[in-house]
């Protein structure tokens, strides 16, 4: 899921199709961070900024077409540099769910930051450091990830933690069931948790892997409403939860190690 400033050399890396990153598995999209930076050049107004990001993070259209009125009603020139840009590239609301959340360039960040150090290093001082730097990284991460495996843990400890916040919510709700098959549900809160936005009843569609809120969409995990849903008719809500957030995947990621490098002499 690679994400950019769109700059240009980013794209034709992407483009390459012996780089192996065509969708899919992969997608192409545009950072917040950076949408942000260059509506600046453009628009020259800080409160339009962040209209521009809270469009870009709106979970649902009906949020991201608030956000695009009070840009109409501020300034017509800037929607118009908005909209030309693919919603889908940028905007949660329109990804289909390909960017998982993740809006900004820190899952690449954080491998920067285990190499900052390296980056002024003559070219070859730079290939060893990073050849040692990741074979160490991958040594601990590997260690790590088999314990946990090993302790029979099935999910990492943030999933865990989300998921605990999420049931907390889902024990205050009401469900209603809209059809005999179990599939479609009218879910309505009762206590506002704080997310942002007033309580309200969002419909769940258990079979099309759907919620109004937009969090199962987005993060492709269950949200306190889909798992009131799954509740009110004692199914486990772990079904659905995919694969990628067991410990098992994780592992896998670390699971081949770096060969140690022979003396330079020999």
């Amino acid at each position: 899921m690679p994400k950019s400033d769109r700059h240009e050399s980013i794209k034709s890396a992407y483009n390459n199709p012996e780089n192996g990153w065509q969708f899919p598995p992969s997608s192409h999209v545009y950072c917040i961070r950076h949408i942000a930076q260059n509506s600046m050049c453009e628009i020259k107004d800080k409160d339009l900024r962040k209209i521009v990001v809270n469009m870009g993070y709106a979970l649902t259209e009906a949020t991201f077409n608030y956000y695009r009125g009070e840009i109409r009603r501020i300034n017509n020139d800037a929607l118009s540099w908005i909209d030309n840009i693919p919603r889908e590239k940028w905007a949660r609301t329109f990804d289909g769910g390909q960017r998982w959340g993740h809006m900004t360039t820190n899952l690449a960040e954080a491998m920067n930051s285990v190499l900052k150090e390296t980056q002024n290093l003559p070219i070859t001082a730079l290939v060893k450091s990073t050849y040692y730097r990741l074979g160490s990284l991958f040594g601990r991460r590997g260690h790590q990830w088999t314990k946990m495996l090993a302790s029979g843990q099935v999910f990492t400890d943030n999933y865990n933690k989300g998921m605990a916040e999420e049931v907390i919510k889902a024990n205050t709700h009401n469900v209603m069931q809209f059809d005999r098959e179990r599939f479609y549900f009218m879910v309505q809160e009762k206590i506002n948790h704080n997310d942002g936005r007033p309580t309200g009843t969002f419909s769940v569609d258990l079979r099309k892997q759907h919620c109004d809120c937009g969090k199962f969409q987005a993060f492709h995990l269950p949200c306190s409403h889909v798992i009131a849903a799954c509740s009110s008719i004692r199914q486990d809500y772990s079904i659905h939860i995919l694969d990628v957030f067991k410990i098992l995947n994780v592992f896998k990621v670390y699971q081949e190690s770096f060969l140690g490098l022979s003396h330079e002499e020999n």
